[in-house]
């Protein structure tokens, strides 16, 4: 082996795989960096407090730019190819995730409610105040997820593929979504395997548009409807400020979730299944024939 193809895949003249990833992780930390070093220059103090949405804003222009840096000057290939192309069915796609994220953790409600493990009841607001709460959860869960697709089911995720396949870069980034979850308050090892699971659940919508819009969709109505309107918490989060109505857990914990919410229960494991055998099997979810579909066999 020669030292040029210790970095090089001979068979298409560039960069492993596995160094592409490197210098992705690299690139976006940089950027990130340099973003947040200049909003503490311009504010002068904790960017956090000042400007709460901050640090996600930061990460949705640092992932977008990495992607951005890497398809353009390493990959020669269009930003487009990562999934993120506007075609004939891209908003199509954004609304099948938003529908079917909406309808996932609807059952969830409706099931617990109309069994007797959870109450539910709204808040009294006013008009001003529930626009409020709405308008914060759709800035900040759309940042979820646009920050969490494109990290989790974008450039690296995408690269091991054609490093590896299919299989090992599910497996992979399953566990990586797990682990990024395990410091969450109230964490259990039911609630992990649910999240590991959820990952599978968006590689699959990924694998069958060969875009991050249904991802994007589904991510951003899962936690929107949770949190938002069900007043669940979030993968533990308990987030009642931002909340339109109150709800009190009074089922098993290991069917309803208990203080981690739904994603610790086993009805969310059965809904994942559903939802995920639904995107791979249901015809309405298919791949746009504008769509980059190519994948190379570069190697780790």
């Amino acid at each position: 082996m020669t030292i040029r193809s210790i970095f090089l895949n001979p068979d298409e003249s560039r960069l492993r795989a596995g160094w592409r990833i490197a210098l992705f992780i690299l690139v976006f930390a940089l950027i990130s960096w340099g973003l947040v070093a200049a909003l503490f220059q311009i504010f002068s103090r904790d960017i956090g407090i000042r400007v709460p949405l901050a640090i996600p804003i930061v990460t949705a222009v640092g992932v977008l730019a990495a992607h951005w840096v890497m398809t353009r000057f390493v990959d020669r290939r269009p930003l487009a190819s990562v999934g993120l192309g506007f075609h004939n069915r891209t908003l199509l796609e954004l609304a099948q995730g938003i529908v079917l994220g909406t309808a996932m953790m609807s059952v969830i409600f409706v099931v617990l409610t109309t069994a007797g493990m959870a109450e539910f009841q709204f808040k009294t607001l006013t008009t001003g105040e529930a626009a409020g709460m709405i308008g914060i959860c759709v800035v900040e869960f759309t940042l979820v997820a646009w920050n969490e697709e494109l990290l989790f089911r974008g450039y690296l995720f995408q690269t091991l593929v054609e490093g590896t396949n299919r299989l090992i870069a599910v497996c992979a980034f399953a566990l990586f979504f797990a682990f990024v979850h395990i410091s969450n308050p109230n964490v259990t090892v039911f609630s992990l395997v649910n999240i590991a699971l959820a990952g599978v659940w968006l590689s699959i919508a990924y694998f069958k548009t060969r875009g991050l819009w249904l991802p994007i969709g589904l991510h951003f109505s899962w936690n929107f409807f949770q949190n938002n309107v069900f007043s669940f918490p979030v993968s533990g989060l308990q987030k009642s400020e931002t909340q339109l109505g109150i709800l009190r857990d009074t089922g098993p914990a290991w069917i309803t979730g208990g203080s981690f919410g739904p994603e610790g229960g086993a009805l969310a494991t059965l809904v994942l299944l559903a939802g995920t055998l639904a995107i791979w099997y249901l015809p309405i979810f298919k791949i746009s024939e504008h769509t980059w579909t190519g994948e190379s066999h570069s190697h780790i």
